[in-house]
C-alpha cells in the first residue's frame, strides 16, 4: 500500500495541463477586412490563417494589416476549462496543481479561434465559440497505452470468518494496452491496484483508533465498443483482495490485528466518456463470483472505481 501511495503522490504533484497540453497549439485567426495579413511574433500570415502560438499567461499581440492601415489587437490569456475542472477532480492537490499550470503556463490559451473586427475601436481580439466536438474515431490496428488513476473506490469483501465488509476511499494506479481490431471495437488488457485511503489527497495520517484497510490488485481483459464519445466494455477479471483490520494504539483488550486475503475470478465492466483521444473519465466495476483462495467456493465480492485515464498512442 505504501508503494501504491508513493506512485500516487508523484502523480499528484503534476497537473492535468502539464500532462495533456503541449507548449504550443494551433490558433485560427480571421477578420472582416479584405486582403489582410497578420503579424504574430516575427512572422506574417495571410488571413484566414492557422498559427502555432505559445501558451502563456501574457496577452498575445497581433498586428492586422489591410489597405494602408496597421492595427494592433490583443488577445487575453486565460486558463483552459480543463485546467479548472480536471484539476479539481483529477489532481488531489488542487491548489498546488493549479500553481504548476501557472508556472509551466501550459494551462493557458487564447481560445481556439480569434476574430479581428476592423469596426472594433478597442483593439480586442474576439474569441469565437468553439465548434461542436467531433466524435472520436480510431483506426483499425491502432494501439494505445493507458495510464489510469482510480480516484474514488468502493469495496465489498467477504473475508473468511468476518462476514460482509464494505469500504470506501481514494486512490489507485493502473496501466493497460488497447488494440483496435475494428474502427469501433478494441480489446484491452489492464493491470491495476486500488485502496481505500481515507482522504482525497495523499498526506500522512495518524490513527489512534481502529482502522479498516481494503486493497485490491486486479487484471482485466475486456472487449470494448466505441460509441461516438462513449466507450463500453465487458470481460473477465482476476483479483487479489486484502482486508486488514488494525485495532490501533487504543487496543486495551490486546486483540491481534486481522488480515484476510483472497484470490478471485469474475467479470469486469467499464464505461467511459472521452473528452478527446487523450483524456477520459469513467467507471470500472469488477464483480467476482468464484474464490480460488483460501478455498474454492462461490463467493460474491466486488470493487467499483471512478477513474481518469490518459491514452498514449503508440500506433495510429
Amino acid at each position: 500500500m505504501k508503494k501504491l501511495l508513493a506512485v500516487i503522490v508523484l502523480l499528484s504533484i503534476t497537473s492535468c495541463a502539464t500532462i495533456t497540453n503541449k507548449r504550443t497549439y494551433p490558433l485560427k485567426v480571421s477578420t472582416n477586412a479584405q486582403n489582410a495579413t497578420v503579424k504574430i511574433y516575427d512572422s506574417t500570415y495571410t488571413i484566414p490563417a492557422e498559427v502555432k502560438v505559445k501558451r502563456s499567461i501574457k496577452p498575445l499581440e497581433i498586428t492586422l494589416n489591410y489597405d494602408t492601415i496597421s492595427r494592433v489587437y490583443k488577445a487575453k490569456s486565460r486558463l483552459t476549462s480543463k485546467a479548472y475542472a480536471f484539476n479539481l477532480i483529477v489532481t488531489p492537490l488542487y491548489p498546488e496543481s493549479l500553481l504548476v499550470d501557472v508556472v509551466s503556463q501550459k494551462g493557458f490559451y487564447y481560445g481556439n479561434e480569434l476574430f479581428l473586427d476592423i469596426n472594433d475601436t478597442l483593439g480586442k481580439a474576439i474569441k469565437l465559440p468553439q465548434r461542436k466536438k467531433r466524435d472520436i474515431i480510431w483506426n483499425k490496428n491502432s494501439i494505445n497505452i493507458d495510464i489510469s488513476m482510480p480516484y474514488v473506490n468502493g469495496f465489498l469483501f467477504q473475508p473468511e470468518g468476518e462476514g460482509i465488509q464494505r469500504g470506501l476511499g481514494f486512490f489507485g494506479i493502473s496501466t493497460g494496452i488497447e488494440y483496435f481490431y475494428k474502427n469501433n471495437k478494441f480489446v484491452k488488457l489492464n493491470v491495476g491496484g486500488i485502496t481505500n485511503f481515507a482522504l482525497p489527497f495523499p498526506v500522512p495520517i495518524t490513527n489512534d483508533g481502529d482502522v479498516e484497510n481494503f486493497t485490491s490488485v486486479y487484471t482485466t481483459l475486456t472487449d470494448n465498443y466505441q460509441l461516438k464519445r462513449f466507450s463500453l466494455g465487458y470481460g473477465l477479471s482476476y483479483t487479489y483482495n486484502r482486508w486488514h483490520y488494525n485495532y490501533g494504539d487504543d487496543n486495551y483488550t490486546n486483540e491481534k490485528d486481522k488480515t484476510e486475503k483472497s484470490k478471485n475470478i469474475g467479470l469486469s465492466f467499464n464505461a467511459y466518456y472521452d473528452f478527446g483521444k487523450t483524456f477520459h473519465v469513467g467507471f470500472i466495476y469488477n464483480p467476482t463470483l468464484l474464490s480460488v483462495y483460501p478455498q474454492t467456493e462461490l463467493l460474491y465480492q466486488h470493487t467499483i472505481s471512478f477513474e481518469m485515464v490518459w491514452k498514449i498512442r503508440i500506433k495510429k
